[in-house]
């Protein structure tokens, strides 16, 4: 694979600087475009590449969380990258797909993905406009996914309400 040489070459491990973040994203715009790849491709580039079954905890450490933020700018960009990890952890790593809502727990504190994009995502469609190709991923797993994941989900949605009563008791002070 290209961008594992690649990254084998300039070994990027550890260099957290902003010109090495912007090289690895050229290296992937240069592979998503030689490859003809949509430019959601990159990030399943990048994970596919950086991260092993461990990526909840990876996820955590500086090179990969820099990096992780430039490729989710957006909140359609963000999107992305938690259709990056469904097909991670459903298709790259599907023995550890239980491990699929640490992943997402893990992007949510590390503020790499915003939590009005997760409960849009939660009530999408499990095969929607951000899912990865019908080669890299079937409904099956992405609806077991989305199962796995339904007690984060419902965490993000309590600690909402909660949130919100305390500023309508705020106010009525």
């Amino acid at each position: 694979m290209r961008f594992q040489r690649w990254m084998g070459n300039n070994n990027p491990s550890k260099d957290v600087s902003a010109d090495m973040t912007a090289k690895i994203l050229d290296e992937l715009r240069n592979i998503q475009t030689v490859s003809s790849l949509r430019p959601s491709d990159r990030v399943i580039l990048y994970i596919g590449t950086v991260l092993t079954e461990k990526a909840h905890t990876e996820i955590e450490s500086e090179e990969v969380s820099v990096v992780l933020a430039a490729l989710g700018a957006s909140v359609q960009q963000q999107r992305h990258v938690i259709a990056a990890f469904e097909w991670f952890y459903g298709t790259k790593h599907a023995a550890y797909s239980k491990l699929f809502p640490l992943a997402l727990k893990t992007l949510y504190e590390e503020e790499l993905v915003e939590e009005d994009v997760f409960l849009e995502w939660s009530v999408d469609y499990a095969k929607n406009d951000y899912t990865a190709d019908d080669s890299l991923i079937c409904i099956d797993k992405l609806e077991e996914l989305k199962q796995n994941a339904a007690p984060f989900i419902t965490w993000l949605e309590e600690a909402d309400e909660e949130g919100e009563s305390e500023e309508e008791s705020d106010e009525e002070d």
